[in-house]
């Protein structure tokens, strides 16, 4: 896949502002649950920044059956510092790659299941150009244990493939981080974990409803939407004017 991607549109758009564009679906966990758990929320998110993110904007919104509203306010800056290193562009090779995700966790931080959720929050956080989602793709190629289930689709309905890493955390709960990735132009559409076996033990802090928190915290979901380059902070249209932050 990493020597014959195609362009995507971070390739093949302009601008001084990286654009990135995601929805999440994430239970709100506060106080005890009801009868069905705690309440799914959809939250919509887009980030606008330049290269190095000494300047951009930041907004995010609810979506619900009845409406749209500001969750977190909208927020700009400009000339931010110090810079977080892990902004900054990463390196075109696995190896250098590897060093960036390294940038936010620590030298610990490197089994397969840390490189996975690093890999994700790059997307978060970066448009992706095509030698770049190349480097993941190598990187992910690895990492021992991946498995591969081709003919997926996401909640937008977009074909892909899920890249998917079986693994027991440190609580001993068996889990699968899965990352949904467009086999053409190797482009993140989703991320999302889940809980494959029985919790046998649970730290006492947790409280009586840790299992709970643990479950419902495993059930979100979030969707790479858009990924590419823009003039201004003002394109495309932010929060509940952007037709995406509808349900």
């Amino acid at each position: 896949m990493a020597d014959r991607l195609s362009d995507a549109p971070a390739d093949t758009t302009s601008g001084a502002y990286q654009y990135v564009e995601r929805r999440t679906w994430y239970r709100d966990i506060i106080g005890p649950p009801g009868p069905a758990g705690w309440p799914e929320r959809i939250r919509f998110d887009q980030l606008w920044r330049t290269d190095n993110a000494d300047s951009g904007r930041q907004i995010s919104v609810h979506v619900a059956t009845d409406g749209c509203t500001p969750y977190d306010g909208d927020s700009s800056w400009t000339r931010r510092s110090p810079a977080d290193p892990f902004d900054q562009p990463p390196l075109r090779s696995p190896a250098g790659l590897r060093a960036h995700l390294l940038l936010a966790g620590g030298p610990e931080d490197l089994l397969p299941q840390h490189i996975v959720g690093g890999i994700a929050m790059l997307y978060e956080r970066q448009a992706l150009t095509r030698p770049v989602r190349a480097a993941v793709l190598r990187l992910l190629a690895e990492q021992p244990g991946l498995l591969v289930r081709a003919g997926v689709t996401d909640r937008l309905h977009r074909s892909g493939l899920d890249v998917i890493l079986p693994y027991t955390d440190g609580s001993g709960v068996p889990r699968r981080d899965i990352l949904t990735i467009d086999a053409s132009t190797g482009v993140l559409l989703a991320a999302y974990s889940t809980i494959t076996g029985p919790i046998r033990t649970l730290d006492p802090r947790m409280g009586p409803d840790g299992e709970a928190v643990m479950l419902a915290e495993a059930a979100s979901y979030r969707l790479y939407i858009d990924s590419r380059r823009t003039p201004t902070t003002r394109v495309p249209a932010a929060g509940c004017q952007h037709p995406a932050a509808r349900k």
